[in-house]
C-alpha cells in the first residue's frame, strides 16, 4: 500500500514538483498572515469582583463587605482560588476557575451569589460589579502635543482621531488619558434678568428643560450654570441662539447669558516628555497581528496630520517593536542552525546530500506554518522554542531516508527505483521514532492553569514539525533524491574516526566491571550536586525596553499638584536623557498600576513609562548574525549599552535624592 503511494509521487515528477511549489507558496503566505506576538494568546479563566465604599478603611471594608462576599462565593464548586486586594475605599476579588468551566456562565452565578448578600452590605455602598476577565493586549500609545493649541483645544481632535483609529482592523479599544467630558458654562447676567423683569427660578427651570436625557448638571453660586451637551446644540453660538420660554416671555438664551463650551476637570492629566499632552492608549484584538496593525496606523497618522500640521502626533511604547526584536533573535538562530547543519552534512557526508536536506528543512517549516495558520495559533516565542527543539528531528528524518536511498543507488539500482526502495524501508523506523518523540511531549499538554496555556504550544509546534517532516521525507524527498543523488558520489571517509571509536569501545568492554561501578556511583552523585547548585527559573529574564514607575503621594495631594510632581521628574530625567538612554517619557497623574496589574484612580497617584533606546549589539551573534539572518531587523536607534535592570536601579536612586512632592507643591 505504501509502496504505491511512494511510486505515485516518484513517477509523477511534474505533479510532485508542482505540488511542492504550491505547498511552499501557501506555507510562506500562511507564515506572513499568522499573527506574531511575544507570548501566546489564551483565555483567562478568571472572574473579577470590584466594589467601592468611599471613606472606608481597609479593616472596615474587609469586615463589612469583603468577608461577606467571600463567604458566599466559597460555596461555588467551580472556584479554584480566591485572591483579594483591599485598598482604602475599594476592593478587588479575583476568582480563578477550575479548568473547563465556562467563565461567562459562572459570572452570572457569582452575580446571583452577591445579590443574596446585598442586604448585609452597607446601604450607602456602591453595588459590586462582576466581570469575566479578558486579557488586555496593549499595542501602543499615540500622543498629541502642540505649541499652538491648549490641552482643551486638543480634545476634540483626540475624539476624532479615536474614531478613525477604531476603524483600523484589529484595534479593539482605545483609552484617552488627559481627556474629560464637555459642558456648557452659562454665565447669567443679573442686570439683564432684572431689566426684563424675569424670575430667576423660572430662568433656571427653563434652562433645565434643554437637557432631557441626562441630569442638568450643577449650579455654582448664583451666576454659573452647567448643562449636559449630549443632546441639543453642539456649538456655543448655536446654544446661545436657543429660544426658551420664561413665564409668559419667549427669549433667546444669549439675551440673558454668555455661553462658553468648556471641559470638566480631568480625572487624569497626561504629560509627554515634560509637555502637557493627550494620549490614546490603543489595545489590539485577541488574535490580531500587532505588526500589521502598527503598519496600518503608521500609514494612517501622517494622512490625518496633514489637515492639522500644528499638532504633533507621536508614537510611544510600541509593543510591535518588542515583538519584532524577540522574533528576530529566535528566527535568526533557527536560520543559523539550518545553515550550520547543511554545512556539516556537506563536510561529513557529501554536497548532494546536504542540498536535499537544505531543501527539506524549510519545506517542513512551511508545512507546519500552514497547520499553525489553519489551527488559529500564533507565531511567538514559545512556539518558536518548539521549532528549535524539532530541528534535529527534521534533519534526522531527512538524513536517514536520503542515506538509505544513496546506498541503493550505490548497489546499482536506477535512481527512481532506489528512491522508492530506500524510502519504503525507512517508513516504519522513522514513523515509530517520530511517534515516540510525540509521546514524550504529550505530558506538557496536561499542565493546567495559565502556565499550561503558555507551555502547550511547545508540543503543538513540535508535533506540527514532526508530522510535516514525515510528509516531506516520504512525499517530496524521494523525487529530490532520485534527481540529485548519483552512484559513486564522493563521501567523507570515516575510517579514522571509526578506528578511534572501536578502540574506546574495546577499552570499556575490557574494563566493564570498573566502568559500570564508576558510572553507577559518579553519574547520580554528579546529577544530585548539579541540581542542588542550580537555580530554577521558568522563563529567563528578557531585557525590557521600558521602565514603569508607580508613584503614590500624600492622600491630600490634588490632581494638579500630582501632575506637577511627574512633570518635575520628567524634566530632570530629560536633562539626563543620554545618561539613562531615554527615548521618551509619558506620565499620567490620577492613575497608576502596580506589578500585579492592579489599578488605582485617585488624584494623588501617578504612573510613568520611561521608554529606553534599543540595546546596542554587544556579542558576536548580535553583531554579525542577527542583523543579516533576521526577517524584520531594524538597526536604527540602537544606542543603549546598559541593561534595563541597571538603568532602573540608577533611576530609583536618582528619584530618591530629590523630594519632588515638597519641591513641586
Amino acid at each position: 500500500m505504501f509502496e504505491k503511494f511512494l511510486r505515485f509521487f516518484v513517477e509523477n515528477s511534474r505533479m510532485n514538483y508542482t505540488l511542492f511549489v504550491l505547498v511552499f507558496a501557501v506555507g510562506i503566505w500562511s507564515y506572513n498572515n499568522t499573527p506574531k506576538e511575544i507570548f501566546p494568546s489564551f483565555e483567562l479563566d478568571m472572574i473579577s469582583i470590584k466594589g467601592s465604599y468611599s471613606g472606608a478603611s481597609v479593616d472596615i471594608l474587609d469586615r463589612m463587605a469583603v468577608s461577606e462576599i467571600e463567604d458566599n462565593i466559597k460555596n461555588l464548586d467551580s472556584v479554584d482560588v480566591i485572591t483579594t486586594v483591599i485598598s482604602p475605599g475599594s476592593f478587588s476579588i479575583i476568582l480563578e476557575l477550575k479548568k473547563g468551566v465556562n467563565k461567562y456562565n459562572e459570572a452570572n452565578r457569582v452575580r446571583d451569589a452577591i445579590n443574596l448578600v446585598k442586604t448585609d452590605l452597607p446601604s450607602d455602598m456602591d453595588e459590586p460589579t462582576v466581570n469575566a476577565l479578558e486579557r488586555s493586549r496593549s499595542l501602543m500609545d499615540v500622543t498629541l502635543t502642540s505649541e499652538k493649541y491648549s490641552t482643551d483645544e486638543l480634545k476634540p481632535f483626540a475624539d476624532r482621531l479615536k474614531s478613525q483609529l477604531l476603524g483600523v482592523d484589529g484595534v479593539k479599544d482605545i483609552t484617552i488619558y488627559g481627556d474629560s467630558d464637555k459642558f456648557y458654562e452659562i454665565l447669567l447676567d443679573d442686570k439683564k434678568i432684572k431689566a426684563m423683569k424675569l424670575n430667576k427660578s423660572s430662568v433656571f427651570e427653563a434652562i433645565s428643560t434643554l437637557s432631557y436625557i441626562f441630569p442638568i448638571g450643577k449650579i455654582e453660586g448664583e451666576k454659573h450654570y452647567y448643562l449636559s451637551t449630549f443632546n441639543g446644540a453642539k456649538t456655543a453660538d448655536a446654544f446661545a441662539s436657543t429660544l426658551i420660554r420664561v413665564g409668559e416671555n419667549n427669549i433667546y438664551l444669549k439675551d440673558i447669558a454668555t455661553i462658553h463650551k468648556k471641559y470638566e476637570d480631568s480625572s487624569t492629566l497626561y504629560s509627554f516628555n515634560g509637555q502637557s499632552a493627550i494620549s490614546l492608549a490603543i489595545e489590539q484584538s485577541e488574535f490580531a497581528d500587532a505588526i500589521k496593525i502598527t503598519q496600518k496606523i503608521k500609514k494612517l497618522l501622517p494622512e490625518i496630520n496633514k489637515s492639522n500640521p500644528d499638532i504633533k502626533i507621536s508614537i510611544a511604547d510600541d509593543n510591535s517593536e518588542r515583538i519584532l526584536d524577540r522574533l528576530n533573535i529566535v528566527v535568526s538562530n533557527i536560520i543559523l542552525g539550518i545553515i550550520l547543519i547543511t554545512i556539516l552534512v556537506m563536510l561529513l557526508i557529501n554536497f548532494r546530500m546536504s542540498f536535499i536536506i537544505a531543501i527539506g528543512i524549510p519545506t517542513s517549516f512551511v508545512i507546519a506554518a500552514l497547520y499553525m495558520y489553519l489551527s488559529g495559533y500564533t507565531i511567538n516565542m514559545i512556539s518558536l522554542v518548539g521549532v528549535l527543539i524539532a530541528i534535529g528531528i527534521v534533519v534526522d528524518d531527512a538524513i536517514v531516508v536520503s542515506e538509505n536511498i544513496q546506498q541503493h543507488i550505490e548497489e546499482g539500482y536506477e535512481p527512481k527505483e532506489a528512491a522508492i526502495m530506500g524510502a519504503k524501508e525507512m517508513v516504519k523506523p522513522v514513523t515509530v521514532a517520530s511517534i515516540t518523540t510525540l509521546f514524550s511531549f504529550l505530558p506538557i499538554l496536561m499542565i493546567s492553569g495559565t502556565m499550561g496555556e503558555v507551555m502547550k504550544l511547545i508540543p503543538i509546534a513540535v508535533s506540527a514539525l514532526v508530522i510535516a517532516s514525515l510528509i516531506e521525507s516520504f512525499a517530496f524527498l524521494p523525487i529530490h533524491a532520485a534527481h540529485t543523488l548519483k552512484a559513486k558520489a564522493k563521501t567523507t571517509s570515516w575510517e579514522k574516526v571509526n578506528n578511534i571509536y572501536y578502540s574506546i569501545l574495546h577499552f570499556f568492554m575490557d574494563w566493564k566491571k570498573s566502568f559500570l561501578i564508576i558510572f553507577i556511583i559518579l553519574v547520580p552523585l554528579a546529577t544530585f550536586f548539579e541540581l542542588k547548585s542550580s537555580r530554577f527559573q521558568m522563563f529567563p529574564k528578557f531585557d525590557a525596553s521600558d521602565i514603569k514607575i508607580s508613584i503614590k503621594a500624600n492622600e491630600n495631594t490634588k490632581l494638579e499638584d500630582a501632575f506637577k510632581i511627574v512633570q518635575s521628574i520628567e524634566k530632570d530625567m530629560i536633562e539626563n536623557k543620554k545618561k539613562f538612554f531615554i527615548r521618551s517619557i509619558d506620565s499620567v497623574a490620577g492613575f497608576r498600576k502596580d506589578t500585579g496589574d492592579n489599578t488605582e484612580n485617585y488624584p494623588y497617584v501617578m504612573y510613568m513609562t520611561v521608554e529606553l533606546q534599543k540595546m546596542k549589539n554587544a556579542n558576536f551573534l548580535d553583531k554579525y548574525i542577527t542583523p543579516y539572518l533576521s526577517l524584520y531587523y531594524d538597526k536604527e536607534g540602537r544606542e543603549r549599552t546598559k541593561k534595563s535592570i541597571e538603568i532602573a536601579s540608577e533611576l530609583k536612586k536618582f528619584i530618591k535624592k530629590k523630594d519632588y512632592q515638597k519641591n513641586s507643591i
